[in-house]
């Protein structure tokens, strides 16, 4: 079913290529489609700019001007304005306003923000939001990261010249057994100075005790910790190419009872079951990036 579907979107996608040459161009208030050519506009949606769209599968246009939402793809050769909704992926050229897909945004200028469940594709983009971004004019980097829990992290953070993703493996040293550590999240520039900046995280890393290392039939999960974290991280680059950063961090922690290397005196909230014990306090993150 996947490769189906896989397969319906990369034929859509070629049949908008195929005449986005065309010159013609026509104009309609609103289109109804299943996918191309079963539209409201038939044959010639690829010449067809809407005010607005509703594509219960893929929906196939020359421009949107309003709102464009599809049950999978929102394919658009030219430009696309206002507000665009796919459960899976959204296409255009040119993007003014809002894209928001399940999976995948791919277009060439964004001015706006982009929304995905996993990847941004653009060449010029400000504002992607998604664990993934591939900006051409944007910002990657692989930073290496310490915080109070003991997590040594790599994480590849990728974005624009404001937002950027986070998505990353480490290894935590105070824990035994399954000590390897996951995070995601994404993170916020205020631009100060060409050499100082202020990264504003919000993240959320998991890590646990387990002797199995494909996770089965395994008691020890209960012990897993989960450590969701707002950071306030001041950042200083120390050549083009490199840049140091750090500070405190606000964080909510979810944990087995038997995490007692994570019991910490100094806390804000307090709260105990018999198995899981959360609690909200002020801890630290230290890190080194190489920028590319």
């Amino acid at each position: 079913m996947k490769r189906l579907l896989l397969i319906m979107i990369s034929c859509m996608a070629t049949y908008g290529v195929a005449f986005s040459q065309a010159t013609e161009s026509k104009s309609s208030i609103f289109q109804l489609s299943l996918f191309p050519p079963l539209s409201t506009n038939w044959i010639h949606s690829y010449q067809y700019s809407n005010k607005a769209s509703l594509n219960l599968l893929v929906g196939l246009s020359r421009n949107e001007e309003g709102v464009a939402i599809a049950g999978l793809a929102n394919i658009i050769i030219n430009d696309a304005k206002g507000f665009q909704f796919a459960g899976l992926i959204n296409i255009a050229e040119n993007v003014s306003g809002v894209q928001f897909a399940g999976l995948i945004n791919k277009a060439r200028n964004v001015n706006g923000v982009q929304f995905a469940g996993l990847v941004n594709m653009a060449e010029n983009s400000d504002y992607p939001i998604g664990f993934i971004n591939i900006i051409k004019n944007g910002e990657k980097g692989i930073a290496i990261t310490y915080n109070e829990l003991g997590s040594i992290m790599t994480t590849f953070r990728s974005g624009g010249k404001v937002t950027y993703g986070i998505i990353g493996i480490g290894y935590n040293h105070k824990t035994s057994g399954r000590s390897y550590a996951t995070e995601v999240g994404w993170g916020i520039h205020i631009n100060c100075l060409s050499w100082f900046r202020i990264k504003n995280e919000l993240k959320v890393s998991c890590f646990g005790f387990s002797d199995n290392p494909l996770i089965l039939n395994d008691d020890k999960l209960s012990n897993t910790v989960i450590n969701s974290n707002y950071s306030i991280l001041p950042s200083f680059k120390i050549s083009p190419h490199f840049e140091l950063f750090g500070g405190p961090s606000l964080n909510y922690m979810n944990s087995g009872n038997a995490n007692k290397e994570f019991d910490f005196k100094r806390y804000i909230w307090k709260q105990s079951s018999s198995t899981r014990l959360q609690r909200i306090y002020v801890g630290y993150q230290v890190g080194i990036q190489c920028l590319f």
